[in-house]
């Protein structure tokens, strides 16, 4: 009553006339229900913003005694993990305790867990969170499917992987979760990863795919290099690149680098001089036969490809490369012409090729290139 006067005076006063003098109590009252509503509205929300930070409180408390029941010496979990007893009390846990026992296995896989413990580990995520994870798949938001798979890559679960495969047909896959199914499919070498491979569809970036690649079981990883010219080309550079970070030195993959350096597309012919350069070790003269082969034709090739090989053949040193050099020391690209006089530095007699290139060289930017090398150098020496 005390607020309608209030509201009567404040918002009528003393000028009732026309229509607001026949209405204003109704008007009175209809502001009133509306404060009023408006204040039952913010009590209610404050209520309930107390009981969720009491509940929060309250689980966490809850959650802090679970992780100390399960870590006591001769809990159902250590008993498990060190003898293999698995008791119902771990199979039958609820909600809250199915959480604090996945963070403690996943805390348990990350400080590097012996090898019969992961076994344990695996079988043991797959009994109690199995059937949870299933639903999430099915009927989870995004943020609770990818973060399931995230468990289901780090618990190994292969016996999810058929559903994970129906997951990846359906239009609602997303990339990140397409990515992180592949990305488990190469982590446990099921048979489907090479086939999803080979799918164009698939608009991964190059981190990505080099992500899956480096993650291959070695039988995935060579059947992969067996249908090579199946794949994307994406796919195809991203496996060259992989031979390198995987050191991989078998004799296909030589020779399947030596095929595509005697290919026609440059970039993988670039990316496949790389990955030999690395993983050819004991191999120097096919990579000497195969540079020389290149010098045949080398001048029409790209930069990035003439640079490429100009810093090989300061690494593979042999005295055929010499002449090649020197000539490359008067290439149009000043980057190259730089690169070419620090590989012939490299030689034994890099120092003589290089003073009789300053001299005697007919082009004029080899033979600044060449004296700029040397007084480089010399500069060097002083200060040794």
């Amino acid at each position: 009553m005390i607020g309608q006067k209030w509201m009567y005076i404040k918002l009528i006063g003393s000028h009732r006339t026309g229509w607001l003098a026949s209405n204003t109590d109704w008007l009175v009252h209809v502001v009133s229900l509306i404060c009023a509503s408006v204040m039952l509205l913010l009590l209610v929300i404050y209520g309930y913003i107390l009981w969720t930070k009491y509940n929060s409180r309250r689980r966490e408390k809850v959650k802090i005694v679970l992780v100390q029941e399960l870590l006591a010496e001769g809990s159902v979990l250590q008993r498990y993990l060190d003898h293999g007893e698995i008791g119902v009390e771990l199979l039958n846990m609820s909600r809250d305790q199915q959480s604090v026992l996945q963070q403690l296995l996943l805390q348990r896989l990350a400080q590097g867990a012996e090898e019969h413990e992961i076994l344990r580990i695996r079988l043991l995520s797959w009994q109690v969170f199995g059937g949870s994870y299933r639903s999430v798949l099915k009927n989870g938001k995004w943020n609770q499917r990818v973060n399931t798979l995230l468990y289901i890559e780090q618990f190994h679960m292969v016996e999810l992987l058929p559903r994970l495969e129906d997951m990846l047909r359906v239009s609602s896959c997303t990339l990140l979760e397409r990515f992180i199914i592949l990305r488990i499919y190469a982590r446990t070498g099921y048979f489907r990863i090479v086939k999803e491979l080979m799918r164009e569809k698939y608009v991964l970036s190059d981190s990505q795919y080099l992500q899956i690649l480096l993650l291959l079981t070695e039988s995935s990883w060579t059947r992969l290099k067996e249908h090579f010219k199946d794949v994307p080309y994406q796919v195809q550079s991203n496996i060259i690149h992989a031979i390198r970070i995987r050191d991989d030195q078998t004799d296909g993959t030589v020779a399947l680098l030596e095929k595509l350096i005697l290919g026609d597309d440059a970039q993988l012919r670039i990316c496949s001089y790389q990955a030999l350069a690395h993983v050819g070790r004991g191999r120097e003269d096919l990579l000497k036969g195969l540079l020389l082969i290149w010098n045949e034709h080398g001048e029409e090739r790209q930069r990035s490809e003439r640079l490429t090989v100009t810093q090989l053949m300061g690494t593979v040193h042999a005295d055929a490369f010499i002449p090649r050099l020197k000539v490359m020391m008067g290439d149009p690209s000043f980057q190259i012409r730089q690169e070419a006089a620090n590989s012939l530095a490299r030689y034994e007699q890099g120092l003589e090729e290089l003073r009789d290139t300053a001299v005697n060289h007919p082009d004029k930017y080899a033979r600044q290139i060449a004296e700029e090398t040397l007084e480089r150098m010399q500069y060097g020496r002083e200060m040794d």
